[in-house]
């Protein structure tokens, strides 16, 4: 290895969905502070923004991108026609499950990746790994090489012990919440054997078994890739959230770090568009809607969410970012109080101002707790998987409301909810009370001084109460 004096080799490694990555993103900007050395295997997709982290007017930072090649077009969410992602959108959940696996699995990508990555190790040569969960390849790479590394997870935590988790516990992606009625204890139990039932299909067992049957033969220490024993081997795994949002579970976690919302440190800075700053400035009562990256609402939730702002209307102003093409569905008269964006500078420094008092959004990892960061009520139209279960997270939290994702919402439902979240005071000071949570958790400067204490870089921490708790449901 290079002489670097005693910082350290860190290699981060997440695929390039906003939902992965951008915790990830987070801690590499706070390392970057803490002059780490820092390098960052991923999909060239993501290259340019890696490349920029820490440089300053937009030049080059102190991050060295690794290549892992173009992400595979099939897989990328964005590629996919409106057929192929309303298949894993329709609200039956296994089905759901099924289209959702069908798309995502691809064994011999995963064998691709897995290969890059044990070359960018050799390249690298990192005395700690940091990977987002859904990366098993990295995870893989790491164990074959000897490297220790840390887990990041930005999905429900649950979900990354789920074969640990007793049958009362609301399954992973079932989108049930923590104290079910008798009627949700049985769909519980139905969805956990549906999703088992998926995956011992003929047409995915057989590629599954001959996969597994080549990772044994390469020796990987976890061939099933069962992802708790990717956490029980992890020298630590950062929980993006806290117990109370997350639902305890009883699981053995002595390594599992509850770390709360990983943003960027620089999040409560303006934003770069005076014309927008004024906007937000001008309107007492503002609802923000932002659904993510990937989810497109139909015709008839656009028209839908139209005619909610202008009933909204004049007391409350609404502003939504909608992309481009979507924003083809939109009438030509929008009511007055309505500003549509298909693109802002800064999602937190919109949800930090002060005016915004509800976030509209899809039950995405990120959205969810972002809001709750900054105070804000949620109302969640969750958009699939995991979604659905921030949105039972979202309601038990008392910071949030829910409706349903179908094609024509109910347009009276979403206009009574958005109107209690934002004038009950209740779901203002629940939003208040995680955020204070998130807070004292610690998030990105907690999640880099666990990394740094794991190298030794630290000592050990004085007088921090521990954030890691589980318990049965």
């Amino acid at each position: 290895m290079d002489d670097i004096g005693n910082r350290g080799r860190l290699l981060f490694a997440s695929l390039p969905s906003a939902g992965l990555i951008n915790p990830l993103l987070a801690i590499v900007q706070e390392l970057v502070r803490r002059d780490a050395d820092l390098w960052f295997a991923c999909t060239d997709e993501r290259a340019d923004e890696i490349r920029r982290i820490g440089g300053g007017a937009g030049g080059a930072g102190p991050v060295r991108f690794v290549s892992l090649g173009r992400y595979r077009p099939h897989l990328w969410p964005a590629n996919w026609d409106q057929a192929t992602l309303r298949a894993m959108t329709t609200g039956r959940r296994v089905r759901d499950f099924a289209a959702f696996m069908d798309t995502n699995v691809d064994h011999e990508y995963t064998e691709e990746l897995y290969r890059r990555m044990l070359a960018a190790i050799d390249e690298v040569r990192p005395d700690l790994i940091v990977a987002d969960s859904c990366t098993g390849w990295a995870i893989d790479a790491a164990m074959q090489r000897g490297i220790p590394y840390v887990l990041t997870i930005a999905v429900p935590v649950s979900s990354f012990y789920v074969d640990l988790l007793p049958w009362g516990y609301p399954t992973p992606g079932s989108g049930l919440p923590a104290r079910m009625s008798a009627v949700q204890r049985v769909d519980n139990v139905r969805y956990r054997l549906g999703v088992r039932a998926v995956m011992a299909s003929p047409r995915r067992l057989r590629p599954a078994l001959a996969a597994l049957q080549r990772r044994k033969a390469e020796g990987l220490p976890n061939a099933a890739g069962i992802p708790s024993h990717y956490a029980r081997a992890a020298a630590d795994v950062l929980g993006c959230s806290v117990f109370g949002l997350e639902y305890p579970f009883p699981a053995e976690t002595p390594n599992l770090h509850m770390v709360g919302a990983v943003l960027p440190g620089d999040a409560d800075d303006v934003t770069a568009d005076p014309s927008l700053d004024a906007w937000l400035d001008a309107h007492p009562s503002i609802v923000y809607i932002g659904f993510g990256t990937f989810m497109r609402p139909s015709a008839g939730q656009v028209a839908a969410l139209v005619e909610v702002a202008r009933r909204l209307g004049p007391r409350h102003h609404v502003l939504w970012k909608l992309d481009e093409t979507r924003q083809r569905m939109l009438p030509a008269d929008l009511p007055a109080n309505l500003r549509v964006e298909a693109w802002l500078p800064s999602q937190l420094a919109v949800l930090a101002h002060p005016n915004v008092r509800v976030f509209f959004n899809h039950g995405g990892g990120n959205a969810f707790h972002e809001g709750l960061a900054y105070g804000k009520p949620l109302l969640v139209m969750p958009f699939w998987m995991d979604c659905n279960d921030f949105a039972a997270r979202a309601a038990d939290s008392g910071a949030g409301l829910v409706v349903r994702n179908v094609d024509r919402p109910d347009v009276d439902d979403i206009v009574n909810k958005i109107t209690r979240l934002a004038t009950e005071p209740a779901y203002r000071q629940r939003a208040e009370h995680w955020a204070a949570e998130l807070r004292a958790a610690g998030g990105s400067t907690a999640a880099a001084d666990i990394v740094q204490r794991r190298l030794g870089l630290l000592g050990p921490a004085v007088g921090a109460a521990s954030a890691d708790r589980t318990m049965s449901s």
